[in-house]
Order: C-alpha cells, then structure tokens, then sequence
C-alpha cells in the first residue's frame, strides 16, 4: 500500500511539473511575438523625405513610419522608385501633386490616416495591391500614367476617384470599398476590372468613360450604385454581380458586347436613355423591382430565363429596340402600358418570327385600348371587334360565333316551328290541317340553318314563315360577314 501512494504521489508531481513547463513555453511565445512587434523597425517620415530629396531610392519592409508623410511640397519630381511594403504608416499621408517618375509599390502596407494622392501623378507603374486605407482617401484629379494595381486593397473609409486618369491597365480585383466610393469623371484608357470587388456603402461612378474592356463580374453593391452618363466604349461583363439597392445606367452608352446575365437586381433597375450598340445579355438575369427601359435605344438585347418580383413593372415608354428577345409570357403582366411600346413590341415579334407572343401582345394591346376608351361608336367597334375575331388575331372568335350562329337560328326554327312543308296532301295521309301542325325534325331545322348561313338553297319541300321568314334573310346577313371575316383571318394565319 505504501508503494502505491508513493508511485502516485511521484506521477502526480511528474504531471505538474510538465504542465508548469508548457505554461512557460506558452508565455515565452507570447512574450516573443509581443517583443517582436513591439521591436518593429520604426522609420521616420523625415528619413524618408530626406532619401527622397537626395535622389535615393526608397526600398522599406515591415516597417512602422512615424510622423506625417508629405511630400505635396517637393520641388520636383520623385525620379527614384519608392517602396514601402507591408509597413505600417501611422499618421497622415500626403502625396498631393506629388509626382513620381519610377515605381510606386506599396503592397500590404497600412495607412492608419487619411491618406491623399488628389493631383498626384504616376509616371511608372503604382502598386497598392493588398494595401489598407483605414483614413478617408483622395485620388482625385490623380493620374497614374502606367499600370496601376489596387488588388484586394481595403478602403475602410470614404474614397474618391473622381476626375481621376488612368492611361494604363487598372486592377480593383477583390477589392473592400467598407464606406462611399466615387469614380465620377473618371477615365479608363485601358482594360480596367472590379471583379469581386465589394462596395459596402454608394458606389458613384457618373459620367466617366471605360475605353477599354470593362469587367466587374462577381461584385456587390450592396449601397446605391449609380453609373448615370458613363461611357463603356468596350464590352463591359457585369456577370453574376449582385445589386442591393437601386442601380442606375441611365444616360449611360455600351459601345460594345454587354453581359448581365446572371446579375440580381433587388431594387429598380434604371436604364433609362441607355443606348445599347451592341449585343445586351440578361440571359438568367433577376429583377426584383422594377424596369425602367424608358427611351432606351436598343439594337439587340436577350433577357432569356430573366425573372421578375411578384410586383415588378416595365417601362419601355418611348424606347427604340431593333431586337428585344424575350417571351411575351414573361413580361405580358408586367409591361407599363404605352401604345407605341406595344405596337413596337408587336412588330419585335413578327422580326423574331414570334407569331402567337405577336398575337398575344396586340390582343392585349386592344384590350387596354379599349377599355381607356369613352362611351362612344370607337368604343362600340372595339367591342365589336374584340367579340367577333378578338381583334384580328383570335379566330377561334370568329369559329365559335359561325357554330352558335347555326345552332341558334336553327332552334329557334324548331322550337316556334317556323318551317313548314311543300308537300302534296294527297301524299301524306291526314288531313291539311294536320300537315300543317306538324313540327319538322330538328336535323331538318339545323339542316336550314346551315343552308341559310351559307346563302344555299334549302330544303325544297320547307319554306320559312311568319317571323322565321325576317330570321332567315337575318341569318344570310350574319353568314356573308361570319363566313368572310373567318376566311380573312385564317388566310393571314396561313400566310405568316
């Protein structure tokens, strides 16, 4: 028993002392890491001014820079590259009308302050790949000469790009836009992409011009994005982007091939005076809200699969489309009424060879039209016309009116037997008054309906009197304009 609680006693303490060595291991790791960044080369912004000033080239790593970086008063240009990678700048950064002459990299750095190139130009290519702006940031009027990289960069504040040039490729793939951003007057010479990129708050991009191919595939908007006015002089893919609030491309032009197929739009969607020149894909596009096309000029546009909310609207008052390929079933409860959108949708149709979505969009073109109209003799022809042949384009209107027009004037012929024979008394068994109270059959009664109906010759031993006489020239009248009217419909059914 004694060596057992001495062999115990002896593991016990063995345990206690390895978890006492791991809780120091532990401590000592946390106090290296903590002395290492604590131990973070620490570089002034006057060192920096002053390598720059004497023509040094500027190469820093994992460095923390103190005090406030302004180079907006140098008296020339910064010939020399500049690099400051992966560092942290901690004050403010000003760059205003700087221009540097070499490389600009400032890849995974931090700028803990407001940071401001407004009027600076790159004459080389600029990297600020992976680069946190955690202060407001000001590009404006910037012009950056040869390529330029924001690649996963972060802009946790208000970011302006306004006016700003770009003369070379322009990278914003999987960028973080956290608050506004604004690209107004903007100009891309170059391909540029956005793709993936995230704008938490506004994204403002008005009135600027994308002369090279455009790409924002796979971003959101998850503010208000507005692209009023700007000019896409290339293809611009916007595949697959998503766009919480309200989205605006009024005033905008796509010069070339479109695609936003794929793309959600949960509020309105404007494209209002948008001119499309080329192809437009929507193909599986969402819009949750509404339409609006108003004015738009466009040459072909495919909205194939696109779905709409329950309380979706389209507007395509005045726009001009040479092709807009999408099913009538898909938009037919949805389409704000405008007589020249329908007429124009109409004749959309017969281009696409769409012969039933043509019908179906006049029909209920007509329809509205007529029941806009006022009480007078137009509204009473639109009537006429919507129950005889709906209106040109139903002729199974005008072939239930033809069988009912049959049936009816022939039972009305039996029923107040009001035919009567020819035959001879001397024929027939009976008497001249029982021949003459004798009803006819109804096969003979419908057989002078059909007869009638097709102004043909009769029965010969049956003859119509009384008000059956007044039926008969009636019935005539109704099968030369029934008989007619279904020919002129159905010939123009065969010929399409």
């Amino acid at each position: 028993m004694f060596r057992i609680a001495k062999w115990t006693a002896a593991l016990f303490l063995f345990l206690l002392l390895a978890c006492a060595a791991d809780a120091s291991s532990l401590q000592d790791s946390r106090n290296s890491t903590k002395n290492s960044v604590s131990h973070l080369q620490e570089v002034g912004a006057a060192r920096i001014l002053t390598e720059i000033e004497a023509n040094q080239a500027v190469a820093y790593d994992n460095v923390s820079v103190s005090g406030v970086l302004n180079l907006s008063k140098l008296t020339g240009p910064v010939r020399q590259s500049v690099t400051i990678t992966n560092s942290t700048i901690q004050g403010p950064a000003d760059f205003e009308r700087a221009t540097f002459g070499d490389l600009m990299d400032f890849q995974g750095t931090t700028f803990q302050g407001n940071a401001s190139f407004a009027k600076a130009r790159f004459q080389g290519d600029a990297n600020f790949g992976g680069v946190r702006f955690a202060g407001n940031t000001d590009f404006r009027f910037a012009r950056f000469d040869g390529s330029v990289s924001f690649s996963r960069a972060r802009f946790d504040r208000i970011v302006s790009f306004a006016n700003s040039q770009f003369d070379g490729n322009a990278v914003f793939e999987g960028s973080n836009f956290n608050s506004d951003a604004e690209f107004d007057l903007a100009q891309f010479s170059k391909p540029v992409t956005f793709m993936g990129a995230v704008f938490s708050g506004d994204a403002s991009i008005t009135n600027s011009q994308f002369s090279g191919t455009t790409i924002f595939m796979d971003s959101n908007f998850k503010g208000n994005a507005d692209f009023a006015g700007t000019q896409f002089v290339r293809d611009a893919i916007f595949r697959s982007s998503h766009f919480y609030g309200d989205s605006s491309f009024g005033l905008a032009s796509f010069g070339g091939f479109t695609e936003f197929a794929n793309v959600t739009f949960e509020k309105t969607a404007v494209f209002a005076v948008t001119k499309f020149e080329d192809n437009a894909h929507f193909l599986d596009a969402k819009f949750n809200d509404d339409l609006v096309l108003e004015s738009a000029r466009i040459y072909n546009m495919q909205l194939d699969n696109a779905t709409f909310g329950k309380n979706s609207k389209i507007s395509l008052k005045d726009a001009d489309f040479t092709r807009l390929v999408v099913p009538w079933s898909t938009i037919k409860d949805r389409l704000e009424f405008n007589g020249a959108a329908y007429l124009a949708l109409v004749k959309n149709y017969k281009n696409l060879e769409w012969s039933n979505d043509a019908d179906d969009c006049y029909y209920q073109y007509r329809q509205i039209s007529q029941a806009n109209e006022p009480l007078g003799w137009a509204k009473l022809e639109d009537v006429i016309a919507w129950l005889s042949c709906g209106y040109g384009v139903r002729v199974s209107y005008t072939a239930f009116w033809c069988l009912f027009t049959v049936l009816f004037f022939g039972v009305v012929y039996w029923g107040t037997n009001g035919m009567k024979r020819f035959e001879r008394t001397d024929e027939i068994p009976g008497s001249i008054d029982d021949i003459q109270k004798q009803r006819v059959s109804f096969v003979d009664a419908m057989y002078f309906s059909v007869a009638q109906f097709k102004s043909a010759e009769g029965p010969v031993n049956y003859y119509p009197v009384g008000f059956s006489r007044q039926l008969a020239m009636l019935e005539i009248i109704l099968g030369w304009f029934l008989i007619m009217l279904f020919v002129v419909i159905l010939v123009g059914i065969f010929i399409r």
